[in-house]
């Protein structure tokens, strides 16, 4: 692995490199969560942070901010915003930035849907507002709002905007998402679990979108 890092950094940026290492954390990360909390069924730290929230996050004046942010990521607003994202590009001629949106978007969609499936975790019980009825793992919210708003950032950066510009709509889109994750926790819909395997699951599948496209069809 250090001899393939090093041939790795002689022929790419450094860019490239410290999102390689993130990619591998993030497998890592999926990898450690599966086998813990849903093989050995370990589930402490998961019910040992519901605790922390009840007792010193959760209060009435916050929970309707947490419903607002949580919508950010629902299927209403999916259904909403990538037409809206599509039509966009397309009306500026970015069709291969239309093209990625379709693969990493509907291909995210279909990697949910297929992870929920075959792991198929009970929701937590006792939701604060209202019950989910899909299964737990990984969050789909999470997971959604990394490739979508991770995907709106890497746009960002390809565009001639100052880099001042594009590191405060950048920052301002991943706390957003993380923001999301947070909110599922928050209302009780997901485990923490959930969350941060959600999050290492958008972010391999954005890495990896990423990765393809700047290989065989650049987006710039």
């Amino acid at each position: 692995m250090l001899q393939f890092l090093k041939n790795y950094y002689r022929n790419h940026s450094v860019k490239l490199l410290i999102s390689l290492l993130f990619f591998l954390m993030a497998l890592f990360t999926f990898a450690a969560i599966t086998n813990e909390v849903l093989f050995e069924k370990e589930e402490q730290i998961d019910l040992m942070i519901f605790e922390f929230f009840k007792a010193h996050i959760i209060r009435p004046g916050r929970t309707g901010f947490m419903y607002t942010i949580t919508q950010f990521s629902s299927a209403p607003f999916v259904k909403i915003a990538y037409p809206f994202l599509m039509l966009a590009l397309l009306t500026g001629r970015f069709y291969r930035r239309a093209l990625f949106t379709v693969a990493a978007g509907g291909g995210g969609l279909m990697l949910i849907y297929i992870t929920k499936l075959f792991f198929a975790r009970p929701r937590p019980l006792h939701p604060l507002l209202y019950r989910e009825e899909s299964f737990s793992f990984p969050s789909g919210h999470a997971t959604f709002s990394f490739i979508f708003y991770g995907m709106l950032a890497y746009f960002i950066w390809l565009t001639e905007l100052p880099k001042i510009w594009k590191y405060v709509f950048m920052t301002f889109l991943v706390i957003l998402s993380l923001a999301i994750g947070f909110s599922r926790i928050y209302l009780r819909v997901h485990y923490p679990s959930d969350v941060l395997g959600g999050f290492s699951l958008g972010y391999f599948w954005l890495f990896l979108m990423i990765y393809t496209f700047r290989r065989w069809f650049p987006l710039a």
